[in-house]
C-alpha cells in the first residue's frame, strides 16, 4: 500500500513533492490552576498546505483558529505551548526551533495579517519604519533600497498617495487602509506562506469587498492560509476548507464538497446559520447550545452536547475519517 493509498484509508494527510506546510497532530495547551489536565486550545491539528493552495479555517470564536496560527509562527502565548505534535516547513521541522531561527522565518517564510492592525502595528512608529525595518531584516539592501521597496510595497496594495503614507502613523489612517499597510506588511518579503487572520472582520462592507478584490487579484498564485468564521469569505477565496470546532478539525474538503454536501452537524449547522437571499427560508437556524469553554474537559466528540444526532458511540473521539473525497471526524455522519 502506498503512502497516499494508506492516508485515504485511515483519513490522515500525506505529504507530497508539493506540500510547503505539514502540520501533523499539533496540540496547544495552557495550564489550568488546580486542575490537572490543562486547556487544549489546539487539540490534535493535522492539515497540509499545498503550493498555490489557499485553505481555509473556518469556525465559530473560539474554536482554535487563530491560536493554530500563531503555533506556525511559534508565537503561543505564554504560558501556553505546543506539547505534542509536529510543523514542517517544506520537510524541515521548525516547531522545536529557536527563538533567532524562528525571526528568520517570520516575515520572510511566513508572512502573517493579524486580525487587529491596531495592535499588529506599532502605534509610535511611522508606517515607513516598520516597513523598512522589516525588509532590512530579511534582504540584504540598503536603508534607501529598503525605503524604495516599502513604497513599492504600499502602491502595490493600492494605497493611494503612497509616499506620504510612508510618514504616517497608524492613528492617522482608517481602518482600511491600516489592514492594506498590513498586508503589504505580510508580503513585503514574498514570503512562500502567507495567512490572513479575519482580516476583514472589523472592515465594513464596502472596504472589507475591497479587501477581498485586492486577494483576489494580488494574490492568486500564492500559497495561503484564510482564517474566518464568515463561510462567504471562505468560498469566494479559498480552495480548501478546513472546519473548526473546539480546537480540532472535524471536516476538511474541496469548497464545493462541504458547501454542497456537508459531512458533519457542526458543518450543516453552521450553513444553516448563513443568511441567504436566494432561497425562500422563514429564519435562520441556530445551532443549540453554547461551546466548550476553557474550564470544560472534552472527552470524546466535542460537539456531542449540542448535536441532535449524538448517541452513546459519541463518549469515544471520532477520527477523520476518508468519506467520499474528503475528512469527516463523526460517528454518524450527514449526506450522501
Amino acid at each position: 500500500m502506498t503512502a497516499i493509498q494508506e492516508a485515504a484509508a485511515t483519513g490522515r494527510s500525506v505529504a507530497t513533492a508539493d506540500t510547503i506546510l505539514a502540520v501533523k497532530d499539533v496540540v496547544v495547551e495552557f495550564p489550568r490552576p488546580r486542575q490537572n489536565v490543562g486547556f487544549r486550545a489546539v487539540n490534535g491539528v493535522t492539515f497540509n498546505l499545498n503550493r498555490g493552495e489557499t485553505l481555509g479555517l473556518v469556525g465559530e470564536s473560539g474554536s482554535g483558529k487563530s491560536m493554530t496560527a500563531l503555533s506556525l509562527l511559534g508565537i503561543v502565548p505564554a504560558p501556553g505551548k505546543i506539547v505534542e505534535g509536529s510543523i514542517s516547513l517544506r520537510g524541515r521541522r521548525i516547531d522545536n526551533l529557536g527563538l533567532k531561527e524562528m525571526r528568520t522565518i517570520r516575515g520572510k517564510d511566513i508572512g502573517m495579517v493579524f486580525q487587529d492592525p491596531m495592535t499588529g502595528l506599532n502605534p509610535v512608529r511611522s508606517v515607513g519604519a516598520q516597513l523598512t525595518e522589516s525588509v532590512m531584516r530579511h534582504q540584504n539592501v540598503t536603508r534607501a533600497e529598503a525605503e524604495e521597496i516599502a513604497f513599492r510595497a504600499l502602491d502595490q496594495v493600492s494605497i493611494p498617495s503612497p509616499r506620504d503614507r510612508l510618514k504616517a502613523f497608524p492613528h492617522e489612517l482608517s481602518g482600511g487602509l491600516r489592514q492594506r499597510v498590513m498586508i503589504s506588511l505580510a508580503l513585503i518579503n514574498h514570503p512562500e506562506v502567507i495567512i490572513a487572520d479575519e482580516a476583514t472582520t472589523a472592515l465594513d462592507a464596502t472596504i472589507q469587498a475591497q479587501i477581498l478584490d485586492l486577494f483576489r487579484l494580488r494574490l492568486t498564485k500564492a500559497t495561503m492560509i484564510i482564517i474566518t468564521h464568515d463561510m462567504g469569505v471562505a468560498a469566494e477565496i479559498c480552495d480548501r476548507i478546513a472546519v473548526m470546532y473546539a480546537g480540532r478539525i472535524v471536516e476538511t474538503g474541496t469548497i464545493a464538497e462541504v458547501l454542497s454536501n456537508p459531512r458533519h452537524p457542526y458543518t450543516v449547522g453552521l450553513l444553516a446559520a448563513v443568511p441567504r437571499f436566494d432561497i425562500r427560508r422563514p429564519k435562520l437556524v441556530p445551532i443549540p447550545g453554547v461551546p466548550p469553554t476553557a474550564e470544560d474537559i472534552i472527552r470524546g466528540c466535542a460537539f456531542k452536547s449540542r448535536c441532535k444526532f449524538a448517541q452513546a458511540k459519541c463518549d469515544e473521539r471520532p477520527p477523520l475519517t476518508h468519506l467520499g473525497g474528503r475528512l469527516a471526524s463523526c460517528w454518524f455522519p450527514r449526506g450522501a
